[in-house]
């Protein structure tokens, strides 16, 4: 027997000492209700209710027992009410990673616009290029940019989309020349970020096939801001996400170069465990985060 739901059905049939009437309340079917109160009338060891063809009457121990039981229920569903509200209203720690060039530059606004709206969350965010684990129990929610993610150990949701390809200054290019083939980068002096899910390689788009390659890099750097700003000054080629030179692109301080070779469905992904994915906390920023990028899409 379901206690809870006997005892609402007992309730409702005092109430209105009728059993079709409860019924309708708790949608379900008058035998249900009927069931209901005659197996707690056996756990009880006593009738509460007698029964004829037309009504129905409270007995004595009827009285006492609804007199008990309806402030009980009552409060169970006012503390019902109120968890519901809860989940409505997302509070508590909210622990977020990025990277230093995507969080660093994009996140500020949606941080905002989400302080904002739910007021009662606080807010830990860590700018790392450092691989986390997801399972530590320190992180609720990442962003990563990669070309694709799958695995069934995590929940990834696209939250926008850049473009992966190669950049350089235009005084480098002046001094060295423009590369005409992925051959040719060899001659090159190639800046290398060495936190990347494409391990110790390039990843190009070649007509349509994906395609890694391994260089002697110049040097290598887990800071794609370092990089970025080395290229600028013309020290070589790196291969970066648009979204992350966008500024020295629009100064001209680095321009694209081999763009036919560029991958163009660089996924910017919001990524948890599924132990997270009822989280209104989490929900509500990968939420807010999809319909932010939305209306101001990543470069």
């Amino acid at each position: 027997m379901n206690k809870l739901e006997a005892m609402k059905a007992f309730c409702l049939t005092a109430e209105y000492l009728n059993f079709s009437q409860a019924a309708k309340e708790m949608d379900v079917s008058a035998t249900m209700v009927s069931r209901y109160v005659k197996q707690l009338e056996q756990e009880l060891e006593c009738l509460l209710l007698k029964r004829n063809t037309r009504k129905v009457f409270l007995t004595e121990a009827g009285e006492q027992y609804r007199n008990q039981v309806k402030p009980i229920l009552k409060k169970l569903n006012l503390v019902d009410n109120q968890i519901r509200h809860l989940q409505n209203e997302p509070s508590g720690e909210l622990r977020i990673s990025t990277t230093a060039e995507f969080g660093g530059q994009y996140l500020s606004p949606l941080i905002a616009l989400y302080r904002k709206k739910h007021p009662h969350v606080r807010l830990n965010v860590q700018v790392d290029n450092a691989p986390i684990d997801l399972f530590d129990d320190k992180t609720d929610l990442t962003f990563r940019v990669a070309p694709s993610l799958t695995s069934s150990s995590y929940i990834a949701q696209k939250v926008g989309q850049s473009r992966l390809s190669l950049w350089a200054s235009p005084e480098y290019l002046a001094q060295f020349g423009q590369p005409q083939s992925l051959d040719d980068l060899a001659q090159h002096q190639l800046l290398f970020f060495n936190h990347s899910l494409r391990k110790d390689q390039w990843v190009f788009d070649d007509n349509g096939e994906r395609r890694l390659m391994k260089f002697n890099w110049a040097w290598s750097s887990n800071s794609g801001k370092l990089l970025n700003e080395s290229a600028a000054n013309g020290q070589g080629i790196i291969q970066a996400p648009s979204y992350s030179v966008a500024r020295y692109e629009i100064r001209n301080n680095l321009i694209e170069i081999l763009p036919q070779y560029a991958v163009n469905n660089l996924q910017i992904f919001a990524v948890y465990p599924h132990k997270y994915e009822l989280s209104i906390r989490v929900k509500s920023f990968v939420e807010l985060a999809k319909s932010y990028f939305s209306e101001h899409p990543i470069p």
